[in-house]
Order: C-alpha cells, then structure tokens, then sequence
C-alpha cells in the first residue's frame, strides 16, 4: 500500500505547488523554531558527524549520478554528479578541519561560513546548470504522442554549430565555479572574506544569498520547464529536496555563531535534502522497472502507427536491463569503495594513538576508531548481503569440534568487552564430550559474534549477563543434531518484531543498527543445513536465540 502511494505522487491532477506548498508550512514553522540562538546547541564533534554523515551521503549520489551519466550518456546526471563530488571534498575538508581547530574559536568563526558557502554555491550552480539545460523529459512511462515525438525527433536534423556553441559556454561556466569553488575553500584556512560573518544585523551571514538565489531559480525553472510532468517519481524528490535546500540557506544565513539553533537545524535539512534525494532515486528505480511492464502491454494493444516507435522500444528496453545490472553493480562497488580506505584509518589511527599521551586528544583517537571499526562492520555486512542475493555465498567446511570453537570465541569475545563494558557470559555444555560438525569456522564466527552483540544489546545495565547453552538434539538418531542457545536478561522481544525479526532491515523499536546482521545469520545457519529462531523466555525476562546444525558423522 506504501509503495502504491508514493508511486501515484506524479499523476497528472498533483499539481507542483502541491508538494512545494506542503513540506513549505513544515519548514516554516522549524525557520521561525530556529530564530532561538540557545535552544539546540551543539559541540565541534556534533557539527563534524553532522558533516561526516553528509558527505557520505553525497559521495552515494556523486556515484550513482556519475554511472548513471556515463551509462545513459545524460549530461543532466552529469552536471549534478559533479556538483555532489565536489561538494562532499569541500564538506569533507570543512568537517576535518574544524574538528582539529576546534579550540580555535576565532578561526572558525570565519572558516566554517566560508567553507560551507564554497560547497552549496558549487552544488547549487551545478544544479541550476542542469536544470535550466540539460534535464530530461523522457517519462518512464512514454504516451503514444511522446514515443512519436521522439521518434521525430531523433530524425530531424539539428543544428550542431548552435548546440556545440552552448556546450562550450557551459562548460566555462562550470570551469568556473569549480574553480572559484576551490579556490574559496582552500583559501577559507589562511583568509578571511569581507563581511563573510556580520554580529550587528539579523542576517549574520550575507554571503548564503548567493547560493540561495541559485536554489530559487532552479525550483522557478522546474516549474517553468514543466520538469513537474514528468511521472517519474524522481523528479518529485528533487523538487522537495531543493526546498529543503532553500530552507537550510535561510536558516543558516541568520545563525549568529557556529553550532547555535540555526547552524544545527540548517545542516540536518542539508542532510535531509540529501537523503530524499537517495530515495527518490531508489524509487525511481523500482518505478523505472513497473512502469515499463506497465508500458509494455500498452504497446502490444496499440494500433499500426505505434510499429514506428518499435526500435525506440527497444532502445529503452536496454536501458532498462543496464539500470537493473548498475543498481546491482552499485551496492557491491559502493560496499568495496567504503572498505578500502577503512583499514588503513584504523591502521593508523590506532598507530598514533598508541604515542599520544593527551587525553583530549586520545578520546578524539578513540572515537574515530569506534566509528571506523562500525562502518567496517557495516560494509561487511553489505558485502555479504550482496553475496547472499547473488547466490554466490561460498562455504569452507571443515571437521572441527563446535565445543572447543565456541569456548574459543567467548573468551575473546570477553576479553574485547572489558574495555568497553563490564559484561558476564555464563556458559554451559551441557555434553563433555566433542561434539564434531563439518562447517565454515569462520562464518559460525561470525554468527556467533553477531548473537553475543546482539544478546549484549538487549541486556540491561544491572544485569549484564548471557548465557550460552550448547546441547544435543535427537540424540542417537539418524537426524542428530547440535543446538546452540544464546539468552539474554533484557526486555525481550515484541511480537510484532518477532515475527519478521530474521528479514532484512528487520529492528527494534527501541535499538538502533541495520538490520542486516540476523539475517546473515539466518542465510549461514540454513546454508549449512540448519534453522536457527528467537523466542522470548518463559520469565519473561529477555530472549534466546537458537540455532541448529548437523553433527558430521
């Protein structure tokens, strides 16, 4: 029923000023919210995962709009691509720089309103490059008069004296703002801009008028173009998300000092902007994939006239099968471009903390690692998911005894914690003896870290302990197998989790994380031929996790 509503956002009786005029009243009253200097105040590090999580965000949709300029060869996706690219260096280097001189609070008085004027001028002319020229009005779902204007088109002669002068002079322009870009935010470190910060009037930070400006024209051209026609849903997000953008310019343009009420709200808004742009494009996607079906059919009842379209058809058929293989194609190269610079971080962080003896500084060591070390664990989550749906899960079974690997596993499990967390693991083998199953070791590892993790999440804070049970099921029996118990001291599990608590993206209400880990679980487990569920403890005092394997003969 979702996906049903947010695909029937684009029909035609949806005026623009529909979904301009709704999320408008909403920013409004946040705006006026943020007129309050002291409300939200926030702290150099705040402001720099604020930056770190948007940069990430716009290194996803520099990416994607980059492969997407390239494979269908539109200049639209290539203009805004290269407006997130070089908007997440800028924001990038905006984060790094104002958490080292943190301490240094004249310095980033000018630094921070300067830098972030370079990425949003940058990101807003490119925008406003490729809205005015270069958008496409190809709808996902062509009508009989589109697909024969099309083809018209394609067969009329153009005239390429006109069209190249334009490219030319288009491509001066983005010389230029890259270029001044740039050279504004590098300069940003040893210069300071006249009037870039003003204490005595309402609006402190003149300098957001410009890119602004440049946010505005390109909402009025959306609507001026009639972009808003367009059925793909895409379009809609894009729409929303530069009135997002327009609301963070004037937000931000009245903040008196840096983390107040108005710098913090002006930058969720930018992050926002950026993430329903990354769900307009994944909708998009799937509308994409419906729409030509959809399409399709409508084809093959249509009459004579419509065989002229018939290579154009086939064309688009292409492009579909291309958007499907770079979405695929996208995850798993995103996952593995995340991954590579994620050890040498830790690497070297952990390498310079090991000789700095500050305490401030040592606590700023700790949380990068504490962070690295979770994006690690994310992309390896997403790495698997992309095995697992490939069907290209590759298992490296040996002979070994599951009591000895678990006994394993604990005590290293217990020894990482300490550090961190007082935490006491009681466990119990229930038979002495070994117990000899054939098995990945290194994927029940990982299960079983992911169990403890998840066990420790849920535990509460008087409480710290789990319990881990191994024993026989079916003994003696021709279907002999191991189960391993894993039980926490928590709150348990909500029904309405329980029930889709082995699906992907499944959470709790109440934790935060992915969604991803369980599910990998449950691929391993089955692929070794076992099960593996979660029921809450008759007490009523926390959950267990059970799995089962085979025991090798």
């Amino acid at each position: 029923m979702t996906l049903n509503f947010l695909l029937k956002i684009n029909d035609k009786t949806f005026h623009i000023f529909t979904y301009i005029r709704l999320p408008s009243i909403s920013l409004s009253i946040i705006a006026l919210v943020s007129t309050c200097q002291f409300l939200w105040v926030t702290s150099p590090r705040d402001h720099f995962y604020f930056e770190l999580f948007g940069t990430i965000l716009a290194g996803i949709l520099a990416f994607y709009y980059l492969s997407r300029a390239q494979t269908l060869n539109d200049k639209f996706s290539l203009f805004i691509g290269i407006g997130f690219l070089v908007n997440a260096l800028i924001d990038l280097l905006h984060a790094t720089v104002s958490l080292l001189n943190m301490n240094d609070i004249l310095f980033l008085k000018y630094f921070i309103p300067q830098t972030w004027f370079a990425g949003r001028l940058f990101l807003s002319a490119m925008l406003a490059i490729a809205i005015v020229k270069y958008v496409s009005f190809s709808s996902i779902y062509p009508s009989t008069q589109q697909l024969q204007q099309q083809q018209k088109s394609s067969n009329m002669n153009t005239n390429k004296n006109n069209e190249n002068k334009l490219s030319r002079l288009l491509l001066l322009y983005l010389i230029i703002v890259t270029l001044f870009s740039s050279v504004l935010a590098i300069s940003s470190l040893y210069v300071i801009l006249p009037f870039s910060v003003i204490d005595n009037i309402p609006i402190h930070r003149p300098y957001e008028i410009f890119p602004l400006t440049l946010f505005l024209f390109s909402l009025y051209y959306f609507y001026k173009n009639g972009i808003y026609k367009n059925k793909d849903v895409f379009y809609t997000s894009l729409a929303i998300s530069i009135i997002f953008d327009i609301f963070g310019q004037i937000i931000m343009s009245y903040s008196a000092q840096h983390f107040d009420t108005a710098h913090n709200i002006a930058h969720v808004l930018k992050d926002g902007s950026y993430f329903i742009n990354i769900i307009g494009l994944a909708l998009s996607s799937i509308q994409y994939n419906i729409g030509f079906r959809e399409n399709n059919d409508r084809l093959r009842e249509s009459n004579e006239r419509l065989r002229e379209s018939n290579e154009l058809l086939t064309i688009q058929y292409g492009k579909v099968k291309e958007s499907e293989k770079m979405q695929k194609e996208f995850i798993n190269t995103a996952a593995h471009e995340l991954r590579n610079p994620i050890q040498p971080i830790i690497g070297l962080t952990e390498a310079i903390y090991s000789n700095v003896k500050d305490e401030k500084q040592l606590e700023i060591l700790e949380i990068i690692i504490r962070n690295a070390q979770r994006l690690k664990r994310l992309t390896d989550n997403l790495l698997d998911i992309t095995k697992i749906e490939s069907q290209s899960l590759m298992l490296n079974k040996e002979k070994f005894n599951l009591n000895i690997l678990i006994s394993e596993v604990l005590k290293d499990y217990v020894g990482k914690q300490k550090k961190q967390q007082k935490v006491k693991i009681v466990y119990d083998f229930n038979h002495k003896e070994d117990i000899i199953i054939e098995a990945d070791r290194d994927r029940l590892v990982q299960v079983i870290h992911n169990l403890l993790d998840n066990a420790l999440k849920f535990t509460t804070y008087n409480q710290q302990m789990i319990f881990v049970i191994i024993g026989k099921k079916n003994e003696g029996k021709e279907d002999e197998e191991v189960i391993v118990s894993v039980k926490d001291t928590g709150e348990g599990i909500s029904d309405k989790i329980l029930s889709t608590l082995f699906t992907k993206f499944a959470t709790s209400d109440s934790t935060t994380g992915t969604g991803l880990g369980l599910y990998i679980c449950k691929n391993i487990i089955e692929a070794h031929g076992g099960r593996i569920w979660a029921e809450n403890n008759s007490d009523e005092n926390g959950a267990t996790f059970i799995f089962t394997l085979p025991i090798a003969e």
